[in-house]
């Protein structure tokens, strides 16, 4: 396969990865979740996935080699699961956010690969060496070279701009989570401060101090989360998507700085939906 041809694959695989992800993901969670790292209808690894496969499987060199299918399906159930991995490891890295967790799922490897996940994109593959291969060689002998040439050239353009945007959105909420957090570390720093060295003896003198401490806390508290509302009103559709479906953050306390911060924005739409 061309350049081409190979840049069209990889973003039709990637579009039917997508559909999978979202149908999946708003069924288990009754609601609608697009999913993926992109804000395009694309999932990327599934597209890398696909391409691999039709690489390894489709070449001019292995079109001749007869392999079991129960091989195919080891192959692209490794293959994939390598693909998790190395994918989950680089996102975390640069952008300190992961965008699937398995540590639910049986058997899985630090919450980034799983044995039922690599069985599911193992049956994948073979869906795309025996179905969806077949198919593509057909298209490909009666498509003229010139409109996967226009394809892969708007299809290259939208995929740049599109993984631009998210970066660039990414860093934005990466900075707001990293705001929540410190403000929230201020306030707990000023609440522990307000504690006296010595408490005066008298339980008398011990309640009133708790009841005041305790009064103080709840004010802080209510404020914390009007600052929290106030913070996710202000998040535009592109930085809460990308809040909703990291799973996790680079640090367990930026991970609960979104956490509140996801709280917060769940709860206006919920009020919004309430009037």
């Amino acid at each position: 396969m061309i350049a081409s041809q190979i840049v069209v694959c990889f973003a039709f695989f990637g579009l039917l990865g997508w559909v999978f992800e979202s149908t999946y993901c708003s069924l288990v969670e009754k609601r609608w979740c697009n999913r993926g790292f992109l804000f395009g209808p694309v999932c990327p690894i599934y597209g890398a996935g696909a391409v691999a496969a039709i690489l390894v499987f489709g070449g001019p060199g292995a079109a001749a080699v007869r392999l079991p299918w129960w091989v195919v399906f080891l192959a692209c159930a490794a293959g994939a699961s390598c693909i998790e991995w190395v994918t989950s490891v680089v996102l975390e890295r640069l952008f300190g956010t992961v965008w699937w967790d398995y540590s639910d799922m049986p058997l899985n490897l630090r919450g980034r690969v799983c044995v039922p996940a690599a069985a599911l994109f193992g049956l994948c593959g073979l869906g795309v060496v025996y179905v969806a291969l077949p198919l593509a060689r057909r298209v490909v002998a009666v498509v003229p070279p010139l409109a996967f040439e226009l394809a892969a050239l708007a299809l290259t353009a939208v995929l740049a701009a599109d993984t631009t945007l998210t970066v660039c959105t990414l860093t934005e909420v990466l900075a707001v989570v990293e705001g929540v957090q410190a403000e929230f570390d201020q306030r707990m720093q000023a609440a522990v401060e307000t504690v006296p060295a010595q408490i005066r003896s008298g339980a008398e003198r011990l309640r009133e101090e708790g009841s005041e401490r305790a009064d103080r806390l709840r004010e802080g508290g209510t404020e914390y989360a009007e600052r929290l509302r106030e913070v996710a009103g202000h998040l535009s559709a592109r930085q809460q998507h990308v809040l909703h479906n990291a799973r996790r953050f680079r640090t367990d306390r930026m991970g609960a700085a979104a956490r509140r911060l996801t709280d917060a924005l769940d709860g206006i739409v919920l009020g919004r939906g309430r009037r």
